[in-house]
């Protein structure tokens, strides 16, 4: 199968003096241009209380995404499951499944910061088990009748959805995980995958290979059928590398974010590092009336593909080339991450480009 293409919709919020109704109507006008440009589909970051990923309900946005277009597939996520009572999650993405039958998936994770999880009263000691626990209790609503369940975190009498999901056996779930041993959780769960190793942008070569090769392996283990495989790269494609480059101090503030958010101040040198299970951390005091303390890191603008496997802000055929080795891979999903802050003006029209002069090399 032929290397699919996805855009997301981050609601990155760094000026905070703008409406966010702008950043809102930006989020659409993506949705919008994804349906008429050929993109497979979209997801839809979530995340509360600050100005990273300033969307709370990635399930909210989906239904407006859903009654917009035809054919585009729909993904929420990721939903932090601990965040939830999973049989309200279950009920929302049945409504979703019948508002886009066919077209909708969910994207799963237990968190990968204790900001959000502190307000909510989420001990980080329960963060793991509380994810698995919603999310069995998720698979069995979608496929099962009266469900009853007396659990560590959820107990419930016999329970029905009402309506049930559509889509048989039940909408596409897709879970994201950045570390090897998450990944191998995945394949053994015999789910779909959402990844970019961890800590984000600026990514070495061979930490992305590791994971597809954890999971795969894993895979192989289990026997049973692979699901599919999505990565998130930083994309931006240009006539020239330096138009490439144009809004690359938007990345370098989009990475700064991120990493407050997950990890704080600090670098994470070697791949072993990058690649292990990421804890929540301790609490930290770096947001201001909604407002995020971003990180100082910078780097150089200078032999950025050669450097670094994620971003990838090139010229089309040389992104087609990078791209050809993800499909090589087994990747069959890539989720373009392309609102980092630019006009969003500018990033229709590189989106326009890239369906011009890039997703063609990948048509089936």
């Amino acid at each position: 199968m032929a290397l699919k293409f996805w855009v997301t919709t981050p609601f990155f919020y760094p000026d905070m003096t703008r409406p966010w109704s702008e950043v809102l109507d930006g989020m659409i006008r993506i949705v919008d241009a994804a349906e008429e440009l050929g993109f497979e589909g979209i997801t839809i970051n979530e995340n509360q209380f600050q100005n990273y990923v300033s969307n709370p309900s990635a399930m909210m946005f989906a239904a407006v995404a859903a009654t917009r277009t035809k054919r585009l597939r729909i993904v929420p996520g990721v939903v932090v499951l601990p965040a939830y009572n999973p049989l309200l999650v279950a009920s929302e993405m049945s409504l979703l499944d019948h508002l886009a039958p066919g077209r909708i998936g969910i994207g799963v994770a237990r968190g990968g910061s204790r900001f959000q999880l502190d307000r909510l009263g989420v001990k980080p000691e329960n963060q793991r088990p509380l994810y698995e626990e919603a999310l069995g209790i998720i698979r069995r609503l979608f496929t099962e009748d009266d469900v009853s369940h007396d659990g560590q975190f959820f107990s419930f009498p016999p329970t029905t959805l009402v309506p049930k999901p559509t889509t048989k056996p039940h909408p596409d779930i897709w879970v994201a995980s950045q570390s090897t041993d998450g990944v191998r959780k995945v394949a053994q769960q015999g789910l779909n995958l959402i990844t970019a190793p961890n800590y984000g942008n600026f990514e070495p070569y061979g930490d992305l290979e590791e994971l597809l090769e954890s999971y795969n392996d894993e895979i192989a283990k289990t026997g049973l059928p692979r699901g599919e495989v999505m990565v998130l790269r930083h994309t931006w494609v240009g006539r020239t590398e330096e138009e490439a480059l144009e809004y690359f101090d938007d990345i370098v503030n989009e990475y700064n974010h991120y990493i407050a958010l997950v990890k704080g101040e600090g670098t994470v040198e070697t791949r072993e590092e990058r690649l292990a299970t990421r804890d929540v951390g301790e609490s930290r005091d770096f947001v201001t009336r909604g407002k995020m303390r971003p990180t100082e890191h910078s780097f150089p603008k200078d032999n950025l593909l050669e450097k670094y496997a994620d971003p990838v802000l090139t010229t089309p055929d040389r992104m087609i080339e990078r791209f050809k080795t993800y499909e090589a891979m087994g990747v069959d999903h890539l989720a373009c991450l392309v609102a980092n802050g630019m006009p969003t003006d500018a990033v229709i029209k590189n989106m326009e480009m890239m369906a011009a002069e890039v997703l063609p090399a990948f048509a089936d």
